[in-house]
């Protein structure tokens, strides 16, 4: 098994690589000249972690990495229409989490921005930044029916992830949050593209949602904690209880990625990339693990420093970390 994978390895990693490049240089040369214009006229609704998210987070990853990967799966690359697409779903992502955890807009309001942008009056640079993305990806879509259901599924489990920040919730009611903000915002961005679903896509993306959600999370436990946030690793006893959800649900979407309707030789390139991108996962539980030592056995994240609690991948032990759990993943 070992052998395959470093077999499989420089293909997926030279893959990744090459989608990471080609989104770097569509941010550079399409996104940035709004983001400079919305710095012009911000009005102080926008800050500069709205603007990174665009830049290096939603507005880069999303495209680069979930939807480069839609592409792997269906064996064709991105066209134009689905980058710009995909670019601005991506763009105005983070600044829709703002409505519901910065600003003070009712669920209404919210609601009137993503049913009509065109004729909603915005009130602020964020407002106006959100509806110009919101456009832009209306402009480019194949089937806007289809973007609407999964955007209400989306606006659904914001409101439902608004729990997280009560106490006393459940395992598995932090469990379900996460799985459904996860797999309906992976199905959201699949939405835009021209291809319609394969059977069985639809569960599998969502499993892979939900999978993505827990790994994201796992590297926020200081941001969550600080903000009394209750996810999977903040509320866990142990780490290796989340191990033990992160891979089970690993290999469940890799067993539903396997029977949905693509060829073969596409499904492997799709679970190639996906094993790489996720293995810097274990590398972070590792190191959340081990602060265990200093807390009797258990993980309690209010305990520890901000360096102990965030894990850099640009290190290259971390790096080399990841890549030997890729290389001895069995798939």
């Amino acid at each position: 098994m070992i052998i395959n994978n470093i077999l499989r390895l420089p293909s997926a990693y030279y893959s990744l690589y090459r989608d990471v490049k080609r989104q770097r240089r569509f941010v550079g040369k399409v996104i940035e000249g709004d983001i400079q214009d919305a710095m012009q006229d911000n009005d102080g609704t926008l800050d500069e972690e709205d603007f990174e998210k665009i830049r290096n987070y939603y507005g880069f990853g999303v495209p680069a990495i979930v939807g480069e990967g839609i592409c792997t799966l269906r064996g064709t690359p991105m066209n134009e229409r689905e980058r710009r697409a995909s670019s601005y779903q991506g763009a105005l992502t983070g600044l829709y989490d703002d409505f519901f955890d910065k600003t003070h807009l009712t669920e209404d309001e919210i609601r009137a921005m993503m049913d009509d942008p065109a004729r909603y009056k915005a009130s602020s640079s964020l407002e106006s930044l959100f509806i110009q993305c919101l456009q832009e990806v209306h402009k480019n879509l194949y089937d806007k029916a289809l973007f609407n259901v999964y955007f209400d599924r989306v606006f659904s489990a914001q409101i439902e992830s608004k729990k997280q920040a009560n106490e006393g919730l459940s395992h598995a009611t932090i469990k379900k949050i996460t799985f459904l903000k996860g797999g309906n915002s992976v199905l959201f961005y699949r939405s835009i593209f021209e291809h319609s679903l394969q059977e069985g896509e639809e569960e599998a993306l969502f499993h892979i949602g939900a999978l993505m959600q827990v790994g994201n999370d796992i590297f926020d436990v200081y941001k969550d904690e600080k903000a009394g946030i209750r996810t999977l690793p903040t509320s866990c006893a142990q780490i290796d209880d989340v191990r033990i959800i992160f891979t089970t649900q690993l290999n469940k979407s890799i067993g539903l990625i396997r029977n949905t309707g693509y060829r073969q030789q596409d499904i492997s390139r799709f679970i190639n990339k996906l094993v790489l991108g996720i293995s810097r996962c274990f590398v972070c539980m590792d190191q959340l693990e081990s602060l265990q030592q200093k807390t009797g056995g258990r993980f309690l994240p209010s305990e520890y420093s901000r360096k102990e609690l965030i894990c850099d991948m640009e290190k290259p032990g971390n790096i080399i970390r990841a890549l030997r759990y890729f290389l001895k993943y069995r798939y």
